[in-house]
């Protein structure tokens, strides 16, 4: 089974783990890891701790990361970077765990990544645009 990896700054990858526990009402399985980024983290040496643990991932893994360029994403690149079944998706919010927790017993990391990406731009939406002003 694909392995899902949130790679965040701060504790927001332990939090949005917990968070979408409270909605499908139970916890995720160990098939999930939160994987936290301080400022004082050496990209090099947290790539090193990322890379061992994808190594495990036999079926593949899907990365999160929360936003494009910064260290979180860039220390899942670096850890990846050799590794054909890892793929790394930035940008994460609620909806693309979703979609990874209910999704990633039935496809590969290819197509789970790009469900989550597809599912991830779909979940953004001007709501006032959409629902207060009618358009």
């Amino acid at each position: 089974m694909v392995k899902i990896i949130l790679v965040t700054h701060g504790h927001l990858a332990q939090e949005m783990l917990e968070t979408a526990a409270q909605i499908i009402g139970k916890p995720a399985d160990d098939g999930f890891a939160a994987f936290s980024v301080t400022a004082a983290a050496s990209v090099e040496k947290e790539a090193a701790k990322l890379h061992d643990l994808l190594k495990t991932c036999e079926e593949g893994a899907v990365i999160l990361t929360d936003i494009f360029g910064g260290s979180a994403t860039n220390i899942s690149l670096t850890a990846s970077k050799d590794l054909a079944k890892c793929h790394v998706i930035t940008g994460l919010n609620l909806s693309m765990l979703l979609t990874a927790i209910n999704s990633r017993k039935k496809l590969s990391a290819k197509e789970l990544a790009e469900k989550i990406e597809a599912d991830g731009k779909r979940a953004v939406i001007n709501a006032t645009e959409l629902l207060i002003k009618g358009l």
